[in-house]
């Protein structure tokens, strides 16, 4: 079980398949045994046969069990821990949520460092324009899906589609929503969506602030942490928005 292991531990994602001189060399172990471990580990289904049959790469077990892996991820608790990183970064009150019935429902709650207290209840729910990671949920859909949502859910709608449908490309632009139409004078927030393509899951977080503290540099520099932040979320998650920004 050591040696299989160690011979997993081989491949990288620069070397994906290895031969069995290459496995020997980098272990420092005899050639015939490690053949023979590999052969074993083929039949396993722990490895298979590169396309060019010099050598062997990861096998379908691995990729069945990496899937098992992935699913046991909780999105929700990857953004938490993201979220909570990024309150402690930034001072700001960080909130996730998702979209249930039409409406963003607010899951999770950290506050932040300043004295404003914001209108955001946990369990509460919310228009979905209300908050701005409501919108970054919305810019994962087509203008034509958006464009359904609100047929099905026309109290929400926008006053003005075609302003709203350019504010949304905009947000698949740049990655990250903003919103200003709050309850609290002056409180602004930004936010992003990411997804688990395994779970298809989506969560929405963000993270608000009272415009009068924070300057325009400022804001600038808390939309890419969230950005940044959704990147690394896409690197557990395997989220391709994200991964291929």
């Amino acid at each position: 079980m050591a040696k299989a292991s160690s011979i997993l531990a081989c491949f990288t994602t620069e070397e994906t398949d290895l031969t069995v001189s290459r496995v020997a060399e980098k272990l420092v172990l005899p050639k015939s045994s490690v053949s023979r471990l590999m052969k074993e580990m083929a039949e396993l289904g722990l490895l298979q046969r590169a396309s060019d049959g010099r050598g062997y790469g990861p096998g379908y077990m691995l990729f069945q069990l990496g899937s098992i892996y992935q699913m046991r991820f909780d999105i929700i608790e990857i953004v938490d821990r993201i979220v909570r990183d990024l309150v402690k970064q930034t001072g700001c009150t960080g909130y996730i949520g998702l979209l249930d019935d039409g409406e963003i429902v607010a899951m999770r709650k950290h506050l932040g460092t300043d004295a404003v207290r914001y209108r955001i209840e946990v369990g509460r729910r919310y228009p979905i324009t209300y908050l701005s990671f409501g919108k970054a949920l919305l810019a994962r859909r087509s203008d034509a899906e958006i464009q359904g949502f609100f047929t099905k859910y026309p109290a929400a709608r926008p006053a003005k589609m075609s302003v709203f449908l350019k504010e949304i490309g905009t947000i698949r632009a740049q990655g990250w929503a903003e919103a200003t139409q709050t309850s609290v004078p002056g409180a602004h927030g930004l936010g992003v969506a990411v997804i688990s393509p395994l779970s298809e899951q989506l969560i929405g977080y963000s993270l608000s602030f009272h415009a009068d503290l924070v300057s325009r540099q400022t804001r600038h520099e808390i939309a890419m942490a969230l950005v940044n932040s959704a990147r690394r979320a896409a690197a557990l998650t395997r989220d391709a928005y994200w991964l291929n920004r």
